[in-house]
């Protein structure tokens, strides 16, 4: 009887025949279900804080048993309990694709309180006792392997909001950076002269997000003297004038944003999706230049094809995207268009809810944007309560979230102030009408480079004129 059994599944194995249903579950799927299971109920009778085996398991299993613990509330305390452990949350971050989705839906449904602000200091605390005991000097291929992931952690954190945290981490990167030998080679040279460039870049953009001026001040000296050393290899040319058109704009420094913008678009290249996402971000710099010069119309044409081209490039449901699309919103609220404006941000706070969750410091950001659109709307329509709601969600996540930071607290019961004072009966309340997105149609990299030359153009034949 056992032999006709071998015979019959061996000959069904060899001609494509399933022994069992087409949907019944792989001994994997089996085995997670059923370790999910028993976690329930410990934690159900007895609870629990960690499960130290997860660190132990490898990356294609433990998607599986994260994304599982997803779909359970009462395992959500644990599961960010386990996502601030930077070694499990490391797996999957240099993981695959599929493993950074389960990533981001796991950080979605455990988002409150905040686990990325905890996984940054427990990481920085890794990385300084590593440096202390030297772990780290004892091979340089390690060192810089941990210098690459704080790279590309620290600039996660700040594309989710967290910029001071990510801000922390990109300094040890630099750091780490710093410790490593002199390069022996050229080739070897010119990519650790790349690289120190490109940690000073994702720093400074860093600093700035947190406000950190000082520090920022510091970097932009970095950065000045590495774009003085002769260049020996390719480097990220664009990204470092952007920063520190960025940077000059941040501190009002106007005619210097501007060169350091024209230099960054005259360097850019229309190609691949790095190059357009460089584009992408020289555009926005141009756009704030234009707006800071009251040249509205034109910072509308240019931030418009910002967004065109992040559509094509990203998609709808990408952080890139959502990032054009709050610089969008500004504009058009500097424009004195607050209906477009509020539009514009809801999406934003749409796109980046749906991406990063509702707890995150861009929810902070837009809430208070719409409050303040909503507010200067209500001038219009006479109806304060929709901008009160928005501020009140915007104070309250900024008091969960962001405790410390009483610039932004300030900045909030500023607003939720002038809401409640009610109109503003000095204010003009008729509003602008600017051309929507849409009605551009996209324009080619010569053209976008011909129009910014003559308004550089136009600048300075203003300038001239108000010398004279």
């Amino acid at each position: 009887m056992i032999s006709e059994l071998f015979k019959t599944m061996h000959k069904a194995r060899f001609s494509g025949i399933r022994i069992v249903p087409e949907n019944s579950p792989s001994l994997q799927q089996s085995c997670v279900r059923a370790f999910v299971e028993s976690v329930r109920e410990t934690t159900r009778t007895a609870g629990q804080a960690r499960l130290q085996l997860l660190q132990f398991l490898p990356a294609p299993l433990l998607t599986p048993i994260l994304e599982r613990m997803c779909r359970y509330p009462e395992l959500r305390g644990l599961l960010r309990n386990e996502l601030t452990d930077p070694v499990l949350f490391l797996k999957l971050f240099n993981g695959y694709a599929s493993d950074c989705g389960t990533l981001e839906r796991c950080l979605r449904e455990a988002a409150q309180p905040a686990v990325l602000p905890k996984l940054a200091r427990n990481y920085c605390d890794l990385l300084r006792a590593e440096l202390r005991t030297g772990d780290a000097c004892a091979e340089q291929s390690r060192m810089r392997a941990r210098a690459l992931e704080s790279l590309r952690l620290g600039d996660y954190l700040y594309e989710a909001g967290w910029c001071r945290c990510g801000a922390d981490v990109l300094t040890l990167a630099d750091e780490l950076i710093g410790r490593l030998d002199p390069p022996p080679t050229a080739i070897a040279a010119a990519a650790s002269h790349a690289l120190q460039m490109e940690c000073a870049v994702r720093l400074l953009r860093a600093q700035l997000g947190a406000c950190q001026t000082e520090r920022a001040a510091t970097t932009v000296d970095r950065l000045l003297a590495l774009l003085e050393q002769p260049a020996t290899g390719p480097l990220p040319l664009v990204r470092a004038y952007l920063q520190l058109g960025s940077y000059y704009y941040h501190v009002q420094d106007y005619d210097r944003c501007h060169r350091w913008a024209l230099r960054a678009l005259a360097s850019t290249a229309d190609g691949d999706a790095p190059a357009q996402g460089d584009l992408i971000d020289v555009l926005q710099l141009i756009a704030l230049f234009c707006v800071a010069r009251e040249r509205h119309d034109l910072a509308n044409m240019l931030i418009s094809q910002a967004v065109q081209r992040a559509r094509t490039v990203y998609g709808g449901l990408h952080r890139r995207y959502a990032d054009v699309l709050q610089q969008y919103g500004f504009v058009l609220l500097r424009m004195n268009a607050p209906l477009p404006a509020a539009t514009a941000f809801a999406e934003c706070l749409d796109v980046t809810g749906r991406v990063y969750g509702r707890n995150t410091p861009h929810a902070v950001v837009l809430e208070g944007y719409l409050a303040h659109c909503l507010y200067l709307r209500s001038h219009t329509t006479g109806r304060f309560d929709m901008a009160l709601r928005h501020a009140d969600t915007a104070l309250a996540l900024a008091r969960q979230l962001m405790p410390t930071s009483r610039r932004v607290h300030r900045q909030l019961e500023h607003t939720r102030a002038l809401i409640l004072r009610g109109p503003d009966q000095r204010r003009d309340t008729k509003e602008c009408q600017p051309s929507r997105e849409r009605d551009y149609r996209p324009f080619t990299l010569r053209e976008i480079k011909e129009k910014f030359f003559e308004l550089d153009s136009s600048f300075e034949r203003e300038g001239l004129a108000c010398s004279g």
